[in-house]
């Protein structure tokens, strides 16, 4: 058969390229689990350092392990478009982690599950700041699901019985972190993934620098505790790239819910190493939050899936 001229023809079509979702669901469990270690070790390094102070080599230890990209690809590498996102990008990261620190630290004591769970609340938080920010437009099905992931919230923190300053601070973590996630969405429209780790870490650092003066312990950390301190900021820089990676690879919905693996995990090094367990409101708050954001999830998977179909019908003749 002759097709007519500017009739695409099937066997024309480029082949795209099948979603390798036991390979990426490997890369997400990975990252689940470094997360958990490196968490377990802020907390455990928390009882002989400020928190701050551990935040900053967090930042550092990941800023000397991309290092050796910008002197392989060079300086134009950290070449930059949008300078004041760029920093509020930042900015809001370093919040982040800084303020998860500071909660799961040995003196304030929140368990690492209930750090977790309490995170799952970023996706809720990266609808609001999208249409606040970004101005997206936002449609009734996510608004609902955002007002029913904020009822789990509540459920989970139970604000009558008084909310505590771990819960406060997970919380804080959270909004911050949507911050950044919802700002890098704008900003990979112009910038490399690597170029905003780069800078972001490095940022981080230069904020943080101050706060690791203060805070510098007054006998010097051991041999031994510059291992773990370099440990837990390995983790942190690789479970982020596994993430990525996880993500790069495979369908957002499939490996979305292996994501919330990150709390049994947390459970698990909870009841093992500190004897704590969520209660039962934990988990009911949990099973709401992750029920909406799973919603939005699958629903946003569906809706481009149906637009990505309907862009690849080959025009009538």
């Amino acid at each position: 058969m002759v097709s007519r001229p500017g009739q695409t023809r099937p066997q024309d079509l480029e082949p795209v390229a099948a979603p390798r979702n036991i390979e990426g669901a490997l890369w997400m469990l990975a990252s689940g689990a470094t997360f958990t270690v490196f968490l377990t070790l802020s907390k455990l390094q928390s009882a002989s350092f400020d928190p701050g102070f551990l935040a900053f080599w967090r930042s550092g230890v990941a800023l000397i392990v991309v290092l050796p990209i910008i002197f392989q690809q060079g300086l134009g590498i950290m070449k930059v478009h949008q300078p004041g996102l760029i920093f509020l990008r930042s900015l809001f990261g370093t919040f982040g982690f800084a303020l998860g620190f500071y909660a799961v630290s040995d003196a304030v004591g929140l368990p690492l599950s209930e750090f977790n769970a309490i995170s799952f609340s970023r996706a809720l938080f990266v609808t609001l700041l999208a249409a606040l920010l970004l101005k997206e437009r936002v449609g009734p099905h996510r608004w609902g699901a955002t007002l029913a992931g904020a009822v789990g919230v509540m459920i989970m923190m139970q604000p009558h019985l008084g909310i505590s300053m771990g819960m406060a601070l997970a919380l804080g973590a959270a909004f911050c972190l949507a911050g950044a996630i919802t700002l890098v969405k704008s900003l990979t429209r112009l910038h490399r993934p690597v170029t905003l780790l780069i800078w972001a870490n490095l940022l981080s650092s230069i904020m943080l620098l101050p706060l690791a003066i203060m805070k510098w312990p007054d006998v010097a950390p051991s041999f031994q505790d510059w291992a773990w301190i370099g440990l837990m900021g390995v983790c942190g820089v690789t479970g982020q790239y596994f993430y990525i990676r996880g993500m790069s690879v495979g369908d957002a919905s499939f490996l979305s819910p292996i994501d919330y693996m990150r709390l049994p995990m947390a459970a698990i090094v909870d009841w093992g190493l500190f004897k704590a367990l969520p209660g039962t409101w934990t988990w009911v708050g949990t099973i709401i939050i992750v029920g909406a954001t799973l919603y939005i999830t699958l629903r946003e998977q569906r809706l481009y899936s149906a637009a990505k179909s309907s862009a690849a019908q080959p025009p009538e003749p």
